[in-house]
């Protein structure tokens, strides 16, 4: 079977899954794995990578059933590059270190900073989820991961990975406040350390710098994190249609 006609029958057979939990979608279009590649944008554009910055950069794969944060992650850091933010990177809720990965090998130059308690959700943490939410949930969640572990999985290609081991803020180390960031990813799912990242963190938001926080339409703390912190700022949190709904903040 040809090539065309396998992707013909696929995108036939696409509206049976549209409406299952898990469904088929096409790349995008500038990527060379999709039916609609466009060949001569990509070339122009540099696709997914920085038209002429494209040396040392790779594209780490996230879940497979989550290629739209994947694609979007890479967009926004190749955004990045292309108008010459300056400053940081940092996560906030490393766990297994996918996004972590993605982010350091696409960037690479830039200094990365990974805080994690890389043992899931503490008691502390659960306790301030139901007074801050009134939602319930179990301690030690995502606790199958280990500092030794994320670091395995990253592989790192420099010296410019950091890691910082837990309760986020206590785990800032000394001199941190004087730094800029270009790049933000918040991903701690609960109330707490959401908004403590937010709190840390925008303010050293270089201009033109985008912080992205996971889960905004999967879990009720980092949504009601997101949206009271926001409610007096210039920046209005922008839904993104990936698998748990970031949400997208450009600083202005």
């Amino acid at each position: 079977m040809s090539s065309k006609l396998a992707k013909s029958i696929l995108k036939k057979f696409t509206p049976l899954l549209k409406n299952t939990a898990f469904f088929m979608q096409g790349q995008m279009d500038i990527s060379p794995r999709s039916r609609w590649y466009n060949r001569e944008l990509a070339q122009e554009t540099g696709g997914f990578f920085p038209q002429s910055d494209r040396s040392g950069r790779e594209i780490a794969d996230l879940e497979a059933w989550d290629c739209t944060r994947r694609d979007m992650l890479v967009l926004l850091l190749r955004t990045i590059v292309e108008h010459g933010i300056e400053g940081d990177m940092a996560e906030l809720g490393v766990y297994k270190g996918n996004t972590a990965r993605l982010i350091h090998h696409y960037l690479p130059e830039k200094q990365f900073h990974l805080f994690d308690t890389f043992e899931g959700f503490t008691e502390r943490s659960v306790e301030a989820e139901k007074e801050n939410t009134s939602f319930s949930t179990k301690g030690h969640k995502f606790s199958d991961t280990s500092l030794e572990g994320v670091k395995r999985y990253v592989s790192q290609k420099n010296d410019n990975v950091h890691y910082y081991k837990g309760y986020f803020p206590d785990s800032i180390p000394p001199g941190f406040d004087a730094l800029r960031f270009a790049f933000v990813s918040l991903d701690a799912d609960l109330f707490e350390p959401t908004i403590e990242g937010l709190n840390f963190f925008y303010p050293r938001m270089s201009v033109g710098g985008f912080l992205i926080v996971h889960d905004y339409n999967a879990w009720i703390g980092a949504r009601k994190a997101v949206d009271e912190f926001f409610a007096d700022k210039a920046e209005i949190p922008v839904p993104m249609p990936d698998k748990s709904g970031s949400a997208l903040i450009l600083k202005q």
